[in-house]
């Protein structure tokens, strides 16, 4: 026993405490979380936006906006936008370590149907969706509040105000696969209350 722990001894003794160390030998590791990444993501630069085809007909598209954040990263936001009511309805920021990852990223929530847009385009898709959407008493996710960090300011941009929110100048609520009975009732109550009976469409399931 007294062999073993003069042996435990010698093999404890050869690792130096972390002061005797030499500066070069450790290695330091930042850790950056996603939310201070968003709060400095202004900072960036604006690599690339992205829409649905045929966004327009559709009236909802994921718009994917990108900053560079160096040559092998990037942070990006995916905006699921009903223009024809609802405005910003989910979002999702995530940090992707190179462009195949990126286009992997806008396959998965643009189903391949991916096209190029202004930056200004971006904006005034998810921007004046949100506005239209406010006005009928609808606010955007909650992750808005931290996902819309990486977007510019709202007035950042110049407006073409061609882009149309509402169909035929009206809200026309169409239900999503995952807008239950209670959530479909409620969106219609809204409707009621700030549209007014007869002045929106909607399309919502038999029995709903």
């Amino acid at each position: 026993m007294k062999a073993k722990r003069k042996s435990d001894r010698k093999s404890r003794a050869v690792v130096p405490p972390n002061d005797q160390i030499p500066a070069s030998q450790i290695r330091k590791v930042q850790i950056v979380s996603l939310e201070e990444r968003l709060q400095a993501a202004r900072q960036y630069p604006v690599y690339g936006c992205w829409v649905t085809e045929d966004w327009q007909e559709a009236g909802i598209t994921s718009t994917v906006v990108a900053r560079e954040i160096s040559d092998s990263e990037y942070l990006v936001g995916v905006y699921l936008v009903d223009l024809y009511c609802l405005g910003v309805k989910d979002s999702l920021v995530r940090v992707v370590n190179s462009e195949r990852a990126l286009l992997r990223l806008m396959e998965t929530y643009q189903g391949g149907q991916s096209e190029p847009c202004s930056v200004e385009l971006a904006h005034e898709i998810i921007y004046g969706a949100i506005e239209f959407a406010e006005k009928y008493g609808f606010s955007p996710t909650p992750d808005f509040k931290l996902h819309g960090l990486l977007l510019d300011p709202p007035d950042a941009h110049p407006r073409t105000n061609q882009v149309e929110f509402g169909k035929d100048g009206k809200p026309l609520y169409v239900s999503g696969p995952y807008d239950d009975e209670q959530t479909i009732y409620r969106i219609m109550k809204t409707l009621e209350r700030t549209a007014g009976v007869g002045n929106f469409d909607y399309i919502i399931p038999l029995g709903s």
